[in-house]
């Protein structure tokens, strides 16, 4: 080789040919993301590294919780029954979940608000939600406390009966689930846990779920869990403005001496809400003197020991359960008490009923508003009384609270097994059906109840029946999967509806689909044959179905 030139610098050996653009750097860590600069192969090894870190998730207790447990405010789905039978394979689907390139079947239905107004509800497949219990149920002990306990609802109230300062601040997050930041989250959970893997695992699990980098599954108690972090966020900063805080779920009260420093509360929590994403419901923030919430308070209770008085030993328990964000399930009621607490329901329920007579909705009063507040209460007491309720009581409660759909299908549901009122069901049904504000979680829950109930003989439940048969071309899936698990039930799934129902699902309902095809039992065999070799879940849900 020839010397260089007098005065010139030897070239330097030129650098091994990268792989990576210059923006680009190579991964310092196993990498569990979707987008990365690794190669398939090193993606590959890094997914079977995340996953050997994820081994410690106890996936098979997640599904026997997902399949035991409805989703909040539904009821026990034909999506989730047909797996009665399919543990191990659930198991199986969702530990392929857990791979960030696994697709993740999501929909979006809508649930209604109180009074007027619906809120997005996105619901993943079932084997995506027993991956979700899994990893937040690994995280649990870490995290923050579940602030929804029955414990922690007293202490709410209290703070704002207790308080020595003169203003109450209140203050809600509007649509809190539909606008949580993802990347915001992800830091809480490391910082929280130190656990990269799991907090990458849950990123990714909620980046498939979405479409925006934004919002948690609704309905869930994962998403209950992942939300109290999230909101701690917002409660540290307040309390580190040396702010009395105290919080409900997504509703915070904090005192104020002063006018001023409450009107400064609000103006901190804007703008820490702001930071996280968040903005301030318009309409449920706001501040109140103390001594009027406790007027508030003591008007309230008046009026309940009005009802109750007779029933003296049970209102500490009725107060407990009747709180504003659930409906109370079931409450033990002693023998000496249970005539007394029954004629006080009966007198709740008359009491509102002429309260509101000729009365629209936005002019509803004061004393009917706390009545209308006691009525799911009333609902759940007098569901095994011998005197049926009025159904005009039932649609008046709907068309003012279209939420209290639930309430009445449980009623109804609690009273099939004591009461010969077939009949009156399907009329009921008809009836609310009728009543029109009927969106995709309320026609879940009547085609749920209507699933249930016995075979009438009215045209009421022909009407019903024929009404259901419609529901299997809706927009949604999982109402389809319900109706079409009603048709069967009664004869009325066709070779051509199956057809159409096949073609449009997924892995939200595709084996649901299955199970009523198996229960139908008189259709097409190649069209039985193409389903139930589709898949192991499908063979086992259609199985399952058969029995059913």
């Amino acid at each position: 080789m020839l010397d260089p030139k007098p005065g010139r610098t030897p070239a330097k050996p030129a650098p091994p040919t990268s792989r990576f653009s210059p923006q680009q750097k190579p991964c310092q860590e196993p990498c569990i993301l979707t987008s990365c600069c690794c190669t398939p192969y090193e993606r590959r090894a890094a997914e079977r590294m995340a996953i050997n870190d994820l081994n410690n998730l106890n996936i098979p207790q997640a599904v026997n919780t997902v399949l035991n447990r409805p989703l909040d405010r539904l009821p026990p789905l034909i999506t989730d029954r047909s797996l009665a039978n399919s543990k191990k394979t659930l198991a199986s689907l969702a530990e392929i979940a857990i791979l960030p390139g696994a697709e993740i079947s999501v929909e979006t239905i809508t649930m209604p608000k109180k009074k007027f107004g619906h809120r997005p509800i996105v619901i993943p497949d079932v084997a995506a939600r027993c991956l979700y219990v899994a990893l937040v149920n690994s995280i649990e002990k870490q995290i923050e406390p579940d602030s929804r306990s029955e414990d922690n609802w007293r202490t709410f109230e209290l703070f704002a009966e207790e308080s020595p300062s003169e203003y109450v601040v209140e203050i809600d997050i509007a649509a809190c689930y539909e606008f949580i930041d993802h990347k915001i989250l992800h830091r809480e959970i490391l910082m929280r846990t130190m656990d990269h893997s799991k907090a990458e695992a849950i990123h990714s699990f909620l980046k498939r779920c979405s479409f925006n980098g934004r919002g948690l599954p609704q309905l869930s108690s994962p998403s209950d869990r992942l939300a109290d972090l999230y909101l701690s966020v917002l409660e540290r900063q307040l309390l580190r403005r040396k702010m009395p805080v105290a919080r409900y779920a997504d509703d915070f009260r904090i005192r104020a001496d002063t006018w001023e420093m409450a009107n400064t509360v609000i103006e901190y929590a804007a703008e820490y809400a702001r930071e996280l994403g968040l903005i301030l419901s318009s309409d449920k923030t706001g501040i109140m003197r103390a001594e009027a919430h406790r007027a508030r308070v003591k008007t309230r209770n008046t009026l309940e020991k009005k009802y109750f008085d007779s029933a003296r030993a049970r209102l500490t328990l009725i107060q407990l359960v009747q709180r504003d964000y659930d409906d109370p399930e079931f409450i033990e009621i002693p023998p000496d008490d249970e005539k007394a607490l029954k004629e006080s329901m009966r007198r709740i329920i008359a009491d509102w009923k002429a309260s509101i007579a000729g009365r629209q909705p936005d002019a509803e009063t004061y004393k009917a508003a706390e009545l209308r507040r006691m009525l799911p209460l009333a609902l759940t007491v007098l569901q095994k009384d011998e005197f049926r309720i009025d159904s005009e009581v039932f649609t008046n409660l709907i068309f003012r609270e279209p939420v209290r759909l639930e309430r009445v299908c449980k009623y109804i549901l609690n009273r099939m097994d004591s009461f010969s009122e077939t009949e009156e069901n399907w009329a009921l049904l008809r009836k609310i059906i009728d009543s029109g504000r009927i969106g995709p979680w309320g026609r879940i829950w009547i085609l749920h109840t209507a699933g249930r109930l016995p075979s009438g003989f009215s045209s009421d439940c022909s009407w019903v029946l024929g009404w259901a048969k419609e529901q299997c071309l809706d927009r949604h899936e999982m109402v389809r999967a319900e109706a079409a698990w009603v048709s069967a039930k009664f004869g009325a799934l066709t070779d051509d509806m199956t057809v159409e129902l096949i073609k449009e699902s997924t892995t939200i309902s595709e084996h649901a689909i299955s199970a009523a095809m198996g229960r139908q039992g008189n259709l097409n065999a190649s069209l039985q044959k193409s389903v139930t070799t589709a898949g192991v879940l499908n063979r086992e849900a259609f199985s399952w179905g058969e029995q059913n």
